[in-house]
């Protein structure tokens, strides 16, 4: 899949390389011109590569990736649920240590788990947009975008009465479409500070160790209580984690709060 990304991307590098030339042909000089064709076609390549996969790249649109400094705030989020037994026992935790989080969900998995979608809700943790399949967004249209977007805030509506207001892209991957389609949807594009790549499953201690390492005022943590539409992804790692990660950022002196939450700070 990274490959057909990176096709992608230099087939639309080429392009734009190719309609810059066409403005160097017609007021350049040839020699100047083919010195300066190589060069652009890599900045093209360079510039675009990065808009795509960097999450918090502001080329395709602002993106929310961070809170404002100063606040003593950390927002713990759950990508590619809901996911079970993993997700009922994450809720579990939360409630017992008395946390809200903000959980960015797959339709799919929506439809497969709609208990635990309404159980989210109704333990008053923020419900987020993570589009219908989890597939990546650079290779789609802007209508099947909008349309991974509006079937799954459908969806979570039908079953909680409470439409998203937040959207994350798989990966965090976008093209220019991507923010657009989402605003028009009603949600406020997010990414994220802190990732620790929990669904390689490299083991507790190192997912406590990578979190605690990156934890920081106003950092949105990334951890995972699904792996895309698998059924029944084990996340039991993070689970096993959590507690400590909890206790850790509350024993440094942060407020654990969700990602609007910390959005309504930001703009204090």
């Amino acid at each position: 899949m990274v490959l057909k990304i990176l096709a992608a991307i230099t087939l639309v590098s080429a392009l734009v390389a190719s309609a810059a030339a066409g403005i160097l042909v017609r007021t350049t000089p040839y020699g100047s011109f083919s010195a300066w064709f190589f060069p652009l076609l890599v900045l093209s390549a360079g510039i675009l590569t990065f808009a795509v996969l960097e999450r918090r790249s502001p080329v395709f649109g602002k993106i929310f990736w961070k809170g404002e400094p100063g606040r003593n705030r950390v927002a713990i989020t759950f990508d590619d649920g809901p996911n079970e037994p993993f997700t009922s026992r994450i809720l579990d935790i939360l409630k017992e240590k008395g946390v809200r989080a903000t959980f960015f969900m797959l339709g799919q998995n929506c439809e497969r788990y709609p208990g635990a979608v309404r159980r989210i809700a109704a333990e008053g943790h923020e419900l987020g947009n993570h589009t219908w399949t989890h597939r990546v967004l650079p290779l789609k249209s802007p209508a099947a975008i909008a349309g991974e977007i509006a079937r799954t805030s459908d969806l979570i509506e039908r079953l909680t009465g409470r439409r998203p207001t937040l959207f994350r892209a798989p990966h965090g991957w976008r093209n220019p479409w991507v923010d657009r389609e989402a605003r028009r949807a009603g949600c406020i594009p997010v990414a994220w500070t802190l990732g620790v790549w929990d669904t390689d499953r490299p083991g507790v201690e190192v997912i406590v160790r990578r979190t605690l390492r990156g934890i920081r005022d106003g950092c949105i943590l990334l951890v995972h209580d699904g792996r895309g539409v698998e059924d029944g992804a084990d996340s039991s790692q993070l689970v096993r984690a959590l507690p400590t990660i909890i206790d850790e950022i509350k024993r440094r002196g942060f407020h654990l709060v969700t990602v609007s939450e910390m959005m309504e700070a930001a703009r204090r």
